[in-house]
């Protein structure tokens, strides 16, 4: 094979061969893998919803090799290199640490959870490691190099939010609560600012602790206020809590869950029809392209379920880090984490978000990052909102 292959090039030349046979290693062997790190809570309190951002990232890691790899560095395969972060911020900076330090890593995608990813992020950017996230506290674009978000912002989450208020009422006066965390607050502070520009009054704004066990104070002061929306800025386990309790007192109240819980198979699965008709927000949809559908339908072959907002997102970020290592062609994570900020793609898998286009800005946001209005119909999870990344007509409740 080798003799015939300088033949060929003697022949035609080296970019004749490399149309005739496809990229190949400049060595006798195949190209080096390519590490990507995975942060992930595969244990603890969020390793339900961390478990399927697993499954989602080995999907995506398949998909990138199967169609080839890396070309530019010989058909390098992606390894995926995985870590349990435990749902914990320690065990999280220990094992970005850990991850960093182990592995000769090109890039690192995680974690899910803000509160998760704003530690990971600054040991990468210590470590001058680029990470990729879909994780929305604003927080993680403040003086980084090295941090990528190109889904929506917590602040841009509540400015649709509010602008959904309007569809279910003229004059909207909404009640909101949230957990005490960095997601909770940064996305109800959000909501708080922007009511006033956005015709929406704000009768109630109450924080609560994470994991609470009763609802029925909480959403009995919902009851009180007069309130005929609800902003709950929540994890899955307390909107779940939230939503039985509000439908159990009575209230008659529109609710939109925001994001974080209120986008994953398992709301459906625990509140049933109860959540049909609900109204949410999402950095990224199984909807939003031909591409995202595909995606959607290798995932359901793997677990049963649609793919959720993170976990496809994740799909399109592994595919951003492909796109940033082909033109880099190198896995330097420095050299990658420049080619990521000159990433520019409107089309494929990385391309796969609300307007389908991804490009980075100074600070490591998406200048087209914008969130999807959702809402429950079915047990599916349908783009609704704003009209122009609509794929399902709004359900009046």
């Amino acid at each position: 094979m080798k003799s015939s292959r300088r033949s060929f090039l003697a022949k035609a030349g080296a970019g004749a061969a490399a149309a005739a046979f496809g990229p190949w290693p400049l060595r006798g062997f195949a190209a080096d893998p390519v590490n990507i790190g995975a942060l992930y809570p595969s244990t603890g309190s969020m390793a339900q919803i961390g478990q399927a951002c697993v499954a989602a990232a080995k999907l995506a890691v398949d998909m990138v090799n199967a169609g080839g790899g890396i070309k530019s560095l010989g058909g390098a395969k992606l390894n995926l290199v995985l870590s349990d972060v435990q749902s914990d911020t320690t065990v999280t900076r220990t094992e970005t640490e850990r991850l960093i330090s182990g592995n000769k890593l090109s890039a690192i995608h995680g974690c899910y959870a803000s509160a998760l990813t704003l530690i990971a992020s600054e040991v990468c950017e210590r470590a001058k490691v680029p990470i990729i996230t879909g994780s929305s506290s604003d927080q993680l674009n403040k003086g980084r190099r090295f941090t990528f978000t190109p889904f929506a912002r917590a602040s841009q989450f509540a400015k649709a939010q509010l602008q959904m208020a309007r569809l279910v009422g003229d004059k909207p006066k909404a009640a909101v609560i949230f957990e005490n965390t960095a997601f909770g607050t940064s996305t109800s502070n959000g909501l708080k600012e922007l009511a006033p520009g956005e015709g929406v009054e704000i009768v109630m704004f109450e924080p609560y602790s994470a994991g609470f066990t009763d609802a029925g104070p909480l959403i009995n002061k919902v009851k009180a206020s007069g309130a005929n929306a609800l902003f709950s800025v929540s994890y899955l386990n307390d909107l779940i809590l939230i939503v039985r309790t509000v439908k159990q007192v009575g209230l008659n109240v529109a609710i939109n869950g925001g994001s974080g819980g209120f986008v994953v198979p398992d709301f459906y699965k625990n509140v049933g029809k109860l959540a049909d008709g609900l109204l949410g927000v999402a950095h990224w949809n199984h909807d939003v392209s031909a591409d995202a559908q595909k995606v959607n339908a290798e995932y359901k072959k793997l677990t049963g379920d649609f793919i959720f907002e993170y976990a496809g997102g994740l799909v399109a970020q592994t595919f951003m880090l492909a796109d940033a290592l082909e033109r880099a062609a190198s896995p330097d994570p420095e050299k990658v984490r420049d080619a990521l900020a000159t990433l520019d793609v409107s089309k494929g898998y990385a391309a796969m978000a609300p307007g389908g286009r991804v490009k980075f800005g100074p600070d490591g946001k998406n200048i087209y990052g914008h969130p999807v209005g959702v809402q429950w119909q079915g047990g599916d999870l349908a783009s609704v909102f704003p009209k122009e990344d609509a794929r399902a007509p709004l359900l009046k409740t």
